[in-house]
């Protein structure tokens, strides 16, 4: 009860107050002018860390109060904060100055590295960690430079991601929110409550720093952020012997810091081969501001402000997603994770068209990147990847509900890796990544039964041998039947979607297609799938009488041809498709006769085999559509 009041208290205090803060900023002079560099017109207020801190000052000692009032609530006392809080109020005052009147870069690291080596001094460190969720490593005499190193790279990385509206406060908000979850997990409470707080104080400020911001956080603001977040993240994860993988806060503030390091290398290597400089100069070109970061990428190739905000908070959330994953995982398979989010961020940095880098192992990464064809294969076998993943889950879940024989669980989870690969290269040997699925047929599903029955086998003749627990047979006979219906339900979502959207879909005026044999299905295919044509099916026309009043493909057979005057006097049919060439004459005469009559236009439809050559003149095959006949 006492977090939900504390995030509603904060949340309140920062929408309150950020309208009053702003209107301190223009009496004080604490604005933001409009630059090259800056994509505002017009003086805003830069004072948001202001709102931020107060909000948070405000919480935090109603939580104290309550504290006193009601001793059952955990709630820490002050000097368990202390830590955190002594540095925020050095980076907020640092800010805070800055804010007000702008200090060189050398300046704010100052104020950057004296909060940090506050926090270190009151004793946070971190003294160990864990990778893959190992035994925890200790770090001995590295524990203090890696501490202050990640205190000031978090907190400088925020500040340098504050460059569109709305930006740092959204993603300072999906990493307080995430971090927050992953103490509530591993039940530190009293390190998610402080956390709860920033969000609240975040999330009441951000209606007024989203796009068009009406006042910016400002280096007090944007500086206290990342110092909260990389303070509490040491703290919350050095209490307990099993350290949190040190892989987690990396993916939680994953977006931040890949930022922050592509853009002190990439202008570290563009300014040193641009002017021949030194090594000295070209460091500190490195933090130099400039219109390279991820931010001004996207808003150059064409998204908006708001659009590209709402990337980044997507890519933000992706990560925040497989940190919380892992950590429920217990840090299983973590390798797989890690992989996956390299690979999508070298073809993400590929997407920002970065052309003027020399930076050697991201530029060759790129230039593999750009050989490859990432297309719609690519994310199936993503696809595929989860979809392993569910079917084997699902079938120990069905078959072994009960979970508390601890070997059984262990045995099945240490065979997944081996399961996952293996299946995974029994599609791909099977060609499940070459078939276009828009267009499945039969031969299509009975490839999936041959690959989803040999991934089964293969895996299960490898699993065996280590000595597998009584039922594993059964086992794979449910992951193979959860496998076949996830894999074929996805390659056949595509056609089971297009057809829902052509019967819904109104393509263009009304037409009708004479002849409902294989010809005019065909033409009703095509009508169907390519809208540049105009014209929508309603019904089709055929001398055939046992069609009469049956539905193919999801469109009627209205009639015969003599009941065509008839038909097109009860709808308002603009065109007649003729796709058959065994209508008798004097029927089609009289059709083109009733057709001229009404205004309506006929097409000839057809599909003909010809010799590419023929008496060395070349032929030119018909199309679909063929000029109207001549009435």
């Amino acid at each position: 009860m006492i977090y939900p009041l504390l995030f509603l208290i904060a949340f309140a205090i920062s929408l309150a107050l950020s309208p009053l803060v702003r209107r301190l900023a223009f009496v004080i002079g604490a604005v933001d002018l409009p630059g090259e560099r800056k994509i505002h017109s017009v003086p805003i207020p830069r004072i948001g860390g202001v709102v931020i801190a107060l909000s948070f000052a405000v919480t935090l000692a109603a939580a104290w109060n309550i504290r006193e009032l009601n001793a059952s609530w955990m709630i820490p006392h002050l000097n368990a904060w202390w830590p955190i809080l002594a540095g925020a109020a050095i980076v907020f005052l640092g800010g805070a100055c800055d804010d007000v009147r702008s200090l060189p870069v050398w300046a704010k690291f100052v104020i950057q590295a004296a909060a940090a080596a506050t926090a270190i001094a009151l004793g946070v460190r971190i003294d160990h960690v864990s990778f893959f969720g190992s035994d925890p490593v200790s770090l001995g005499p590295l524990a203090l430079p890696l501490t202050f190193l990640w205190i000031v790279g978090i907190t400088n990385a925020f500040n340098l991601v504050d460059g569109l509206d709305g930006l740092a406060v959204g993603l300072g908000s999906i990493a307080a929110g995430t971090c927050a979850t992953l103490f509530f997990l591993r039940g530190e409470t009293s390190d998610a409550l402080i956390l709860v707080v920033v969000l609240g104080a975040l999330l009441g400020f951000l209606p007024h720093n989203f796009n068009p911001a009406r006042i910016y956080l400002g280096d007090s603001g944007s500086m206290l952020i990342g110092y909260m977040l990389a303070v509490t993240g040491i703290v919350g994860t050095q209490k307990t012997a099993t350290a949190v993988a040190v892989f987690v806060p990396l993916l939680v503030l994953g977006l931040p810091i890949i930022d922050t390091i592509f853009s002190m290398i990439r202008r570290f290597k563009g300014y040193k081969r641009q002017y021949e400089s030194t090594w000295l100069q070209a460091l500190k070109r490195m933090f130099q501001a400039d219109q390279g970061h991820f931010h001004h990428r996207l808003m150059a190739l064409g998204l908006s402000h708001r659009n590209a905000v709402l990337t980044l908070y997507t890519v933000s959330l992706g990560l925040s997603f497989c940190a919380l994953l892992s950590v429920v995982a217990e840090y299983r398979n973590a390798g797989i994770v890690i992989l996956a989010v390299i690979l999508a961020m070298v073809i993400g940095i590929g997407k920002l068209d970065y052309r003027d880098m020399d930076l050697l192992p991201v530029k060759r990464l790129l230039q593999w990147h750009e050989r490859i064809a990432f297309d719609r294969r690519f994310f199936l076998g993503f696809l595929d990847l989860l979809l392993i993943t569910s079917a084997y889950s699902g079938a120990f879940l069905l078959k072994f509900y009960d979970l508390s024989h601890d070997a059984v669980t262990l045995w099945y989870v240490n065979s997944f890796p081996t399961v996952l690969i293996t299946q995974f290269l029994c599609f791909y040997l099977f060609g499940m990544y070459r078939g276009v699925w828009r267009a499945m047929g039969v031969g299509d599903l009975v490839k999936i039964t041959l690959a989803v029955s040999a991934a089964a086998a293969f895996s299960y003749s490898l699993v065996v041998i280590r000595h597998p627990p009584e039922g594993t047979m059964s086992f794979f006979m449910v992951d193979v039947l959860l496998l076949g219906l996830f894999a074929g339900g996805i390659r056949s979502a595509y056609r089971v979607l297009d057809y829902s959207h052509e019967r819904g879909a109104d393509h263009g005026k009304a037409a009708l297609i004479y002849g409902a044999g294989r010809g005019g299905q065909l033409v009703l295919r095509e009508l169907r799938q390519n809208a540049k044509l105009g014209l929508n099916p309603i019904g089709f026309i055929d001398d055939n009488p046992t069609l009469r009043n049956r539905t193919i493909s999801g469109v009627p057979v209205l009639g015969k041809g003599q009941d065509v005057p008839a038909i097109l006097d009860d709808h308002l049919i603009t065109s007649m498709l003729i796709s058959s060439k065994a209508i008798e004459e004097n029927r089609l005469k009289a059709v083109v006769q009733a057709c001229k009559e009404r205004g309506v236009v006929i097409l000839v439809t057809g599909f003909e085999l010809h010799p590419l050559m023929h008496d060395d003149e070349p032929l030119i095959a018909p199309t679909l559509l063929s000029p109207p006949v001549e009435q």
